[in-house]
């Protein structure tokens, strides 16, 4: 029997948010599966959105005039690679923020895929993900929409994929577009986000989010010590890149440049001692701001 899920990480009325008003912005395109709605953000950039589950996460498509790069491959739970081919006729090969369930899915769908230069992310690419690891996530209320046909959430699993990992500074020139790796440690050990500095845009993955950020919760480590690790990463990337547009892999894709200094500034709140607003069902905290939360064991 699966675990029960937090009610400070998952709501129980989650889905009544949906369907999210920043979405208006951007105009919905085609999607060859149903269960993704796709997002056209700016010339050569898609959102691949899966509001059917909790998570809500986004996994985004950049064109470049030479090559394309999908940034995470979302849930495993619809065909991302049928609708990747819609979009773009250019060779496309993967890239992971980190190596958490919902992002790394549909990676086994393609040839190539890079992953975050950590031991967290190259034992997970080989383990991929099992059933007894995932049910939690399958638990009724967890979906908004019906699973598609021919996918059963009691056997869900993501299978292990071959992958190369990515160092800090390596450059993904896709020709109009070049994405750099930077190092993010706090959400989890493995995460990075990339960043176009001509564009100044920021792909976050789930270091920033405006939603509850997660402070490593499958470490063992002390909090306060994960909460510094978290802290002090959203603090260099607040001195490097406020100016910038965030590009978010939850609920909603776009936030401004200033929310990594608020984060910041939470996190060290929360290492100092700040009471929680919440301790959820099975004992997460959870600490409430405006636009996002925390959440620590």
């Amino acid at each position: 029997m699966a675990e029960e899920m937090d009610t400070a990480m998952q709501r129980p009325a989650w889905a009544d948010a949906l369907p999210r008003a920043g979405w208006k912005a951007y105009p919905q395109a085609a999607s060859s599966d149903d269960w993704f709605e796709v997002h056209k953000l700016r010339e050569g950039l898609w959102a691949i959105y899966e509001p059917g589950h909790f998570q809500e996460v986004i996994s985004f498509l950049v064109e470049g005039s030479g090559k394309a790069m999908l940034i995470d491959s979302g849930l495993g739970i619809g065909d991302i690679k049928a609708v990747v081919e819609a979009l773009t006729d250019k060779p496309v090969f993967v890239v992971n923020t980190h190596t958490h369930f919902d992002h790394v899915g549909g990676n086994h769908q393609f040839e190539t895929v890079y992953i975050p230069d950590c031991p967290e992310a190259i034992a997970r690419a080989a383990a991929g993900f099992s059933q007894e690891e995932l049910a939690v996530n399958m638990v009724p209320g967890s979906n908004s929409q019906p699973w598609p046909v021919g996918f059963d959430p009691a056997g869900y699993t993501i299978q292990p994929f071959a992958a190369t990992p990515a160092p800090e500074g390596t450059v993904f020139d896709l020709g109009g577009w070049k994405l750099t790796v930077v190092n993010t440690p706090g959400h989890s050990p493995d995460s990075i986000m990339l960043y176009d500095a001509e564009k100044k845009l920021l792909f976050t993955g789930d270091s920033f989010y405006p939603a509850a950020l997660y402070v490593d919760l499958n470490s063992e480590k002390p909090v306060p010590e994960l909460l510094a690790i978290y802290q002090k990463t959203m603090a260099g990337l607040a001195e490097q890149f406020s100016d910038y547009k965030l590009i978010c892999s939850h609920n909603e894709p776009f936030c401004d440049g200033s929310f990594l200094g608020k984060t910041a500034a939470a996190l060290g709140e929360v290492l100092a001692g700040k009471a929680p607003d919440e301790v959820g069902s099975t004992g997460l905290k959870r600490y409430e701001y405006e636009g996002f939360a925390i959440i620590t064991h």
